[in-house]
């Protein structure tokens, strides 16, 4: 039942950065041939357009925000690229969703997952709005920052403040899924969908958060790898200070297992001795190791582990991906770490 709508997601809202985690095998990840029946097209299109008015009629800034990402879902052509290519064809501009959205803007004051939701598209100074609203209200956050981004030298000034990156990602996706089960498919709806596969209600919102989550860009990465690559680095002590900083808070405290892998690249680019490089690589082998065994893991599973993924997400003391990670590899009796001298397969 997954296909056709993660299609249409990934082909309205990502962007090359949303492809970083590519390499790993995820039960949220949109095949290339779906397949999809026009009945079960219909139906997603139909579920998904009328979620997004029902939750527009709350006019919550929470809920404004949400059914916009919906309803550019539902718009998007089935057979729309999903490699971030621009279609031949541009989509207009749907001006009910740009509504919303402002209207979501307008409402979200300091509302962290408001604004974090507003990151998924629409008008640029929109976004930069909603970033600096969320940094307002968490100001040692670094995540809202990189959002709000600007030049890299300022930036990496203000991010001297910062404590942690936290881009609220399970808080987002478990928001999203209890939105969604108060909006289910139709009794026809589900009919259509099952044809697809098994229709379990909290699996079919948790893939559809996920998905969603997935599909927004990360903050500012390539601006801030680029002003933290070698050769900007070389001679500049008070750089390399700024990006050991940011890599170290992104290593050790981002609620993403891409904000660690981007705080070990970091980590490994400023090291200053080889111990702390070979620190940082051993890091990044245990961080590598452990997102393929949860692929492997979750590929042994019926449906690809999104009934384990459901019953982990209701676990309130699971806060971040790499907790999640954890326990899957836990709950199979994997090792946590790899073995010794295991290396991750070439890209």
């Amino acid at each position: 039942m997954r296909p056709l709508l993660i299609a249409a997601l990934l082909a309205t809202l990502a962007v090359p950065a949303a492809q970083a985690q590519a390499p790993y095998a995820r039960f949220d990840e949109a095949p290339q041939d779906d397949g999809t029946s026009a009945a079960e097209q219909r139906a997603w299109t139909d579920w998904l357009q009328r979620s997004a008015a029902a939750l527009a009629e709350r006019g919550q800034p929470r809920e404004l925000a949400l059914a916009a990402m919906l309803r550019s879902a539902a718009s998007t052509p089935v057979d729309a690229p999903l490699d971030g290519d621009t279609p031949s064809v541009p989509v207009p501009a749907d001006a009910q969703v740009e509504a919303w959205r402002r209207s979501a803007a307008d409402k979200a004051g300091d509302d962290a997952l408001a604004n974090a939701l507003l990151m998924a598209g629409g008008d640029t100074q929109l976004r930069l709005r909603a970033a600096q609203r969320w940094l307002g209200g968490d100001p040692e956050n670094l995540a809202p920052l990189l959002y709000r981004g600007g030049g890299v030298a300022a930036l990496l000034a203000d991010a001297r403040g910062a404590r942690r990156f936290d881009l609220h990602m399970l808080d987002q996706v478990r928001w999203i899924q209890a939105a969604l089960l108060r909006h289910p498919p139709t009794a026809a709806e589900r009919a259509a969908l099952a044809d697809a596969g098994d229709y379990v209600p909290d699996e079919h919102a948790a893939t559809i958060a996920m998905s969603l989550w997935a599909a927004v860009a990360p903050p500012g990465l390539a601006p801030l790898l680029q002003g933290c690559d070698p050769a900007a680095l070389r001679g500049d002590a008070a750089r390399v200070r700024d990006c050991r900083h940011v890599g170290a808070l992104m290593a050790d405290t981002a609620d993403t297992q891409l904000g660690r892998m981007v705080g070990l690249d970091l980590l490994a680019r400023t090291a200053a001795t080889p111990a702390e490089g070979a620190e940082a690589q051993s890091r990044r082998r245990t961080l590598d190791w452990q997102m393929l065994e949860w692929g492997r893991i979750a590929a042994s599973q019926p449906r690809d582990g999104a009934a384990q993924f459901v019953r982990l997400l209701a676990d309130p003391s699971i806060r971040t991906e790499a907790a999640l990670v954890e326990r899957v590899l836990q709950e199979a009796g994997v090792s946590p770490t790899p073995p010794a001298g295991w290396q991750p397969p070439r890209q």
